[in-house]
């Protein structure tokens, strides 16, 4: 299927979109400027990834829109919470999947949103809206389940330059020293590595928590294609090079990091 998207528009009202939040200052400004670096990162990777699949320039273009799209929601959260916590109260990848397609702000972002066909409509929307979710639904058609992947991947591939080249307070709100000094590792987080799983963010207690629940990430990479892309990019391992204070953290630590250098074969 021959292309039908306007990239060099799309990309323009997505700059002027993101533009919006250069008035802000100190951390938020930061967390804006991160969000912007990392959207423009994921887009790429989702081309990367669509390429290597083989998929049609059509599709290669349409994986692209999406990594522009996953994360439109987290500039007002930064503004309004100086954190990229979701909870509860709100989950960026749902709020942003109604702003675009349930409220329309999509149709001010692709001129030619009318053309697009109905099944990609819902592809795009549901790869915006389950791009951060523990689990994929179990009822996405094939086609859908091919988008979501490809965001997922090209997302927590991304997370990992993210977080190596930001500093502690701004991904954790805490000093490095503070994170290395953690008390311990929940059981709940540290249970997931052996078994090569995602970590269910809500566990999380300890800084040392939030610090695997990133590196944990890396276990959604579950294509050989996204983990050689996460290898190469070399920001994964840049993750992994910490050393704990506490001597039985660090032992903990170490365990969790040989469960992930078995995982993507590293060591």
């Amino acid at each position: 299927m021959d292309t039908i998207f306007d990239k060099e528009n799309i990309k323009k009202n997505c700059d002027e979109f993101y533009s919006l939040y250069d008035m802000t200052e100190g951390r938020t400004r930061e967390m804006c400027e991160i969000k912007k670096i990392h959207t423009q990162a994921v887009a790429a990777n989702c081309v990367y990834i669509a390429k290597h699949l083989g998929l049609s320039e059509y599709d290669c273009d349409l994986a692209w829109i999406i990594g522009e799209l996953h994360d439109f929601a987290r500039f007002g959260q930064a503004i309004v919470t100086q954190t990229f916590r979701d909870d509860d109260r709100y989950n960026h990848a749902k709020v942003g999947a109604r702003l675009l397609f349930t409220l329309g702000m999509v149709e001010d972002i692709i001129p030619n949103y009318a053309q697009v066909d109905a099944k990609d409509k819902i592809a795009m929307e549901k790869a915006v809206y389950y791009h951060s979710e523990f689990k994929l639904s179990s009822d996405l058609t094939e086609r859908e389940r091919l988008f979501c992947n490809i965001i997922r991947w090209a997302d927590q591939i991304d997370i990992f330059r993210t977080i190596s080249s930001s500093t502690f307070e701004t991904i954790y709100g805490c000093s490095k020293e503070e994170m290395l000094s953690s008390p311990d590792i929940s059981d709940a987080i540290l249970a997931v590595f052996p078994r090569h799983e995602l970590a269910d963010f809500s566990k999380r207690v300890t800084l040392a928590d939030y610090r695997l629940a990133h590196i944990a990430i890396c276990f959604g990479l579950k294509h050989a294609l996204a983990k050689q892309c996460a290898v190469e990019q070399g920001y994964l391992q840049q993750l992994i090079d910490i050393e704990f204070y506490d001597a039985k953290v660090q032992e903990k630590y170490l365990q969790a990091k040989h469960c992930v250098e078995d995982f993507l074969q590293l060591a």
